[in-house]
């Protein structure tokens, strides 16, 4: 079999795209497999209006590695116009908007993420800092799309800083006996409004089954939370440790 057919079937790609070309650069420890495609209508990324090619734009990603060489995948990738979103680069199978790593790439890098530090995997993967964190950043997105509304029972809610100087996250957590807390939302800041987004983030049924709200006396906490969970003077927990100080 030949390369480019071995490579086809390893990124798993499908008509219009093909592996052209597979170039092993001894040098550079890298592998290039070069994609491109058959021509076709192309659908806008935001629309999935179809439409002609309008340019082209070269990119190169970096998916799972091969034995010891670094594979990159290079594509002069097509771009269309269209009438409603402008300009927009289409999107490609193997890769999300955006990023320069493929699919199968960062779901390793996640679970590497999981077992050690940000650190730990960077060197491991030979990846940059910033490589990690947009890893992250992409998979907060496509997790939370994933999940189904559940009715929470009983939340925690507290802040958290960040850094020098007053900067602070609001945290809200969910708990439940048997289980490790999970945590259902972050928002920046620790204002009325950083809580209000999360419970406007809930349907009329999750509001309605929350049974206990537990924070400290932070009065932009509690105010969000009466104004917007029903009954929530009496849904609302403080800690001792507040109380009694």
């Amino acid at each position: 079999m030949k390369d480019f057919q071995l490579y086809h079937q390893i990124l798993g790609l499908t008509a219009p795209w093909r592996v052209e070309r597979v170039t092993l650069k001894t040098s550079a420890r890298e592998v290039e497999v070069r994609v491109t495609f058959d021509d076709t209508l192309w659908a806008c990324p935001e629309c999935q209006g179809r439409m002609q090619i309008h340019d082209y734009e070269e990119r190169r990603w970096r998916p799972l590695d091969r034995g010891q060489l670094q594979t990159i995948i290079v594509c002069r990738v097509p771009g269309v116009r269209c009438p409603e979103h402008g300009a927009q680069t289409v999107a490609v199978p193997w890769a999300e908007k955006y990023a320069r790593l493929s699919r199968l790439f960062e779901r390793l890098a996640i679970d590497v993420m999981l077992e050690c530090s940000i650190r730990g995997a960077c060197e491991i993967l030979g990846l940059s800092w910033a490589e990690a964190d947009g890893i992250k950043q992409r998979a907060v997105p496509r997790g939370l799309a994933r999940k189904t509304p559940q009715v929470r029972e009983r939340l925690c809610v507290d802040e958290k800083g960040m850094g020098r100087g007053q900067n602070y996250l609001s945290i809200v957590a969910e708990v439940r006996a048997g289980h490790p807390a999970t945590v259902q939302y972050v928002g920046e800041g620790r204002q009325q409004e950083s809580l209000d987004a999360f419970w406007e983030s809930l349907t009329a049924e999750q509001l309605d089954g929350v049974k206990a709200v537990a924070m400290d006396m932070w009065d932009p906490f509690v105010q969000s939370t009466l104004s917007q969970v029903p009954a929530a003077a009496v849904k609302i927990v403080h800690d001792p440790f507040h109380l009694v100080k």
